[in-house]
């Protein structure tokens, strides 16, 4: 086939380009070659890690890359002073095998478990996998921890589980065992088994340190309960894999705990922290809550199914409720103006209104929302013994009002709203101490990400210790593989595409021209759902190539999505920054080459936000608050996205970041201005691939956090 010649530079490229390869001359300055087209460069392959033993660290399984031993050699030494260490790692450093092997070496010694917590279950996998590795030339075991929702095997083959609060399935549960226990009947054959089959299943799970799926089958073949197998598996084995939420939720933590006998013995532990930049939302997020119009009207409906009981003197359920109720929409006709669906209270103006109503002091309150609770937790024990499983509504309710009660405090903001159901509560947590409390009673801890800095920043807002150590590790790779490039001829600030119409269909074409130029697997990633389906429609009908989405409460077709966008070549996957397609998954080799960033995912304002940047502002400074609450978290955002492209020696990725406002964080970055991003590609993509020397090993050492 006859190629295309460009005048500028003297290149052949071939047939169909849209632009010169080198120097970026768009289409119409090309000619037709009379040489012949050789095609495009091979498809690279993805090396795969060999088994070795290196004497240097004793649970390091693979032949170390540049800098490996002198991160494990630094960061155990660390564990062993008894200190938290703060770690950004690059890509290439191999973050999951170096934390431990690092955990491993300080912990075995000492016979102290090691707790290895991520964001979510899929990803317990990935750090199964490297015991596994660790295993072949060290004795190591470990267990991945799910939630019984996910493994109950008796439940989960009656219904749809996921429909069925935790709390319920736990009663559920527990009633079924303690029926099993005293040998009546109703109970479960899958627990009868759990002690008779810990042994083959315990010895399984040391030769082949199952993920968690492959452990649920194993057991259930057994006939034995994989959820009740996993709790005492939990006090035998080196390493216990799970969720965040294992040890972020007060009441799961005491459990948690427990199940490793360490209920009272924190420091027999060490923590590692897997994507560590998630966890101080995490640890927020679970302490919020909110109360709803529907919620408070379903309690009123229930009471009809009491007695007409009282939760103080001679004051009764119903009439209670339906006190709080008025004095929630009185206190958002009073507070919220015309048009506003959000606002502050300062005080506590819905207690108050209950007290008033009553004749209660704040004693007397507490003690109604209490006989409240204990009312609905008698009806759901009946329901669940009726074999309706389900939490009373009552119960639901009492529980969240006594949480708004204790939540008048600087932890919190509690605001009033307005929807389309009505008024409603919310309260959201800004401070997470209960996590921090937990967090600085255990001497040794690793968290780390790729994505960390400012470090002090986050061992500032997780309040852990003063001792902690800060570190960063360059990427071993060839810098020369990446490049990251911001467009400062668009943005996409709200005030600027409110003033300026074209700015939204300039963008579009942006992407648009981007994806033509470059004949790879590319992502583009946006600041939210909404932006994506705003500009969906013109990239639909002007990007000819596969396309492929990610669809908002719909993991699984998502998921099938992207196996199919890995799988093929040329495609272009449209998701959302901080999403579950920019975190945590790999796109090695030629499975993702480009990846196009549109906007900055600056925090969307909300009361909250305005709290935590005052908290920031109070405890920081004022010039530190708004680039904890906002600038920080966007370019962790933009860091983590642009993550996926480098994941082998061999991997070559570039980024564009299409808006100008990137110049306020380019070198946190390392982000280099652009004036047309469609030739920087062009021309990057032309160039030979970079044969992959090792980069100088120099570990960045930040303060002590103080």
């Amino acid at each position: 086939m006859q190629g295309q010649f460009c005048p500028g530079c003297k290149s052949l490229m071939p047939p169909g380009s849209t632009r010169c390869r080198q120097c970026g001359r768009p289409a119409e300055s090309l000619v037709t070659s009379t040489q012949s087209c050789l095609g495009s460069e091979a498809p690279r392959r993805v090396a795969r890690a060999e088994i070795v033993q290196d004497s240097g660290a004793p649970y390091m399984p693979y032949k170390p890359r540049e800098g490996q031993l002198e991160m494990i050699s630094e960061i155990g030494r660390f564990l062993d002073e008894g200190r938290h260490v703060v770690v950004e790692s690059g890509t290439g450093t191999g973050k999951t095998i170096v934390s431990l092997a690092s955990a491993l070496g300080h912990s075995k010694p000492l016979g102290k478990r090691i707790v290895y917590l991520v964001r979510t279950i899929t990803q317990t996998d990935a750090a199964m996998r490297e015991l596994r590795a660790i295993s072949k030339v060290k004795p190591v075991s470990g267990v991945p921890i799910t939630g019984r929702g996910k493994s109950c095997p008796l439940f989960r083959s009656t219904g749809d589980l996921e429909s069925v609060p935790a709390n319920v399935l736990s009663m559920m549960c527990d009633d079924r065992k303690q029926k099993s226990i005293s040998g009546r009947a109703g109970g479960c054959r899958y627990y009868d088994r759990v002690a008779g089959e810990i042994d083959r299943i315990e010895a399984y799970c040391r030769q082949e340190l199952p993920s968690s799926d492959e452990l649920d089958r194993f057991c259930e073949k057994l006939g034995a309960c994989p959820y009740e197998a996993k709790k005492m598996l939990m006090k035998r084995v080196d390493v216990v894999v799970a969720p965040y939420i294992q040890v972020t939720d007060p009441s799961i933590r005491q459990s948690f705990m427990a199940n490793m006998d360490r209920a009272d013995d924190p420091s027999g532990i060490t923590i590692i922290i897997d994507g560590a930049h998630n966890f101080p939302d995490a640890a927020r997020d679970v302490e919020g809550f909110t109360i709803d119009n529907s919620l408070v009207d379903a309690a009123i409906d229930e009471c009809s199914t009491y007695r007409d009981p009282t939760v103080w003197m001679d004051v009764r359920l119903e009439p209670f409720i339906r006190a709080f109720k008025q004095a929630m929409r009185a206190a958002a006709v009073d507070r919220l103006g015309l048009n506003e669906k959000e606002k502050v209270l300062e005080d506590d103006v819905v207690e108050q209104s209950l007290m008033r109503r009553f004749g209660m002091s704040r004693t007397d309150l507490e003690s109604a929302v209490s006989a409240m609770e204990d009312l609905g937790r008698a009806r759901t024990e009946k329901l669940i013994d009726s074999g309706d499983a389900r939490v009373s509504d009552v119960e639901t309710l009492a529980v969240r009002l006594g949480l708004w009660c204790s939540s008048s405090s600087e932890r919190f903001v509690r605001t009033v709203n307005a929807g389309e159901g009505g008024e409603f509560l919310r309260a959201s947590c800004i401070d997470p101490w209960e996590i921090t409390s937990f967090l600085n009673s255990v001497p040794s801890a690793i968290h780390m990400s790729g994505t960390l800095a400012p470090l002090d920043q986050y061992a500032r807002v997780l309040g852990l210790r003063d001792n902690a150590r800060l570190r960063r590790y360059p990427s071993p790779f060839p810098r020369e593989n990446r490049l990251v490039v911001y467009d400062r001829t668009v943005t996409t600030k709200y005030t600027t595409m409110r003033s300026d119409p074209s700015m939204q269909n300039r963008i579009e074409r942006r992407i648009c021209d981007l994806c033509d130029a470059v004949d790879r697997n590319i992502m583009v990633f946006f600041t939210s759902y909404g932006m994506m389906r705003t500009m969906r429609p013109y990239l639909e009908s002007h990007i000819d190539r596969p396309r492929y989405w990610e669809e908002s409460g719909n993991q699984r077709r998502t998921s099938d999505m992207l196996t199919r966008f890995k799988a093929g070549r040329g495609g272009v996957f449209f998701a959302v920054m901080g999403g579950s397609m920019a975190e945590g998954i790999d796109y090695p080799g030629d499975e993702l080459c480009m990846a196009v960033i549109v906007g900055i995912p600056f925090p969307p304002p909300s009361p909250e936000l305005n709290a935590l940047t005052s908290l920031f502002e109070s405890r920081y400074g004022k010039d530190r608050g708004w680039d904890y609450a906002n600038a920080v978290p966007a370019a962790r955002k933009i860091n983590q996205a642009i993550g996926r492209l480098i994941r082998t020696e061999t991997d070559r990725g570039m980024a564009v970041i299409l808006d100008s406002r990137t110049a306020r964080f380019a070198r946190t970055i390392e982000a280099s201005p652009s004036d047309d991003p469609v030739a920087d590609a062009v021309r990057f993509f032309s160039e030979s691939a970079v044969r992959p020397e090792r980069i100088k090993y120099v570990p960045e050492i930040e303060a002590s956090c103080r």
